[in-house]
């Protein structure tokens, strides 16, 4: 529930600079996080539009996900009329818009990044979380070429075995089950839009164009897709194990991370909490956090939302330069 208390934090720890875009669900906007004088990305869903259920999903999702791939939480604000989702801030800009500039990468470019997104989706599969939505437009690149997965608006955690119904992301991304209006495994899915998205990577076209759901499901179950002669094999290989029809021949996510062709993929490794937390209540305390706030923050005895997003912004700083 939302409150005024909530809404004065807004106010006196963010200042709002411009507008990064919107989607359906609303606006993300730049915004500076005052006490750290540091740049985040807020998401702003309006409850009239949204619904509580699924704005407590997506929360719930991104706060449970720590990983160098995935767009880090900071902290949500919850007003009477809207939730502020507090994010880190990639500085760059999306797959999408990168490949309007360049058109397509060359295969080594583009298996530098095509990693980084399945490291994340393998980070996902393993907690049973499908994305859902995986597309150029939710893959940020910065200048030094890392790549972060965002916008869990359509995430959902699954049981084993468990078969979706609600059909949700974008046309051109969705798997044949899906437009075929069967229950479907939201993995499986998520592999078959990851199969689109290296395909434009290394392409710079779709393999599949249709404009409705009945007409993508007509062209995706009776024609061979196009994969150039130009690819190498195992590239090749990759596409078209991963745009397969029968879910039961697509590769899996395990399946995927063991290809040669993708290179090591980084381990994911915890950042050293302990190690960090002595600088962080030392780093509040230069900027006028009292010591009983921070120990109650960290030991979630009692939650203070003016400390929350300047202790995880803290922390994923330190852990990032370690």
């Amino acid at each position: 529930m939302g409150s005024h208390m909530e809404e004065d934090i807004l106010e006196k720890d963010f200042r709002m600079l411009t507008s990064l875009g919107c989607g359906s669900f609303g606006e993300v906007k730049l915004a500076c996080h005052l006490p750290t004088h540091t740049r985040v990305a807020v998401k702003v869903l309006e409850k009239n539009t949204n619904s509580v259920a699924d704005i407590s999903t997506e929360v719930n999702i991104l706060q449970s996900l720590e990983h160098r791939n995935i767009v880090r939480f900071f902290d949500m604000i919850d007003t009477l009329s809207t939730t502020y989702v507090i994010m880190e801030y990639v500085a760059g800009e999306d797959l999408e818009s990168c490949l309007r500039a360049l058109g397509y990468l060359k295969e080594e470019e583009a298996r530098g990044i095509f990693r980084q997104v399945v490291s994340a989706v393998h980070f996902l599969h393993q907690r049973h979380i499908a994305h859902r939505d995986i597309k150029l437009e939710n893959i940020l690149v910065d200048a030094a070429g890392n790549a972060k997965l965002c916008n869990f608006g359509m995430a959902i955690e699954i049981t084993e075995g468990q078969m979706l119904q609600e059909i949700c992301g974008s046309l051109l991304y969705w798997a044949p089950e899906i437009l075929a209006r069967k229950p479907y495994d939201g993995l499986a899915g998520d592999m078959w839009s990851l199969g689109i998205v290296l395909y434009v990577l290394v392409t710079g076209h779709f393999p599949y164009m249709e404009e409705t759901l009945e007409g993508m499901h007509r062209l995706i179950t009776t024609t061979v897709c196009p994969i150039p002669y130009h690819l190498s094999k195992p590239c090749h290989i990759i596409i078209a194990r991963l745009l397969m029809v029968p879910t039961w021949y697509r590769f899996t996510i395990c399946q995927l991370v063991e290809r040669a062709w993708l290179g090591p993929i980084q381990e994911h490794v915890l950042p050293a909490t302990k190690e960090i937390l002595p600088r962080v209540v030392e780093t509040m305390c230069t900027i006028g956090y009292t010591c009983e706030e921070i120990v109650s923050s960290l030991t979630h005895r009692r939650e203070d939302k003016r400390v929350t997003a300047t202790c995880n912004i803290l922390k994923y700083q330190l852990s990032e330069s370690q």
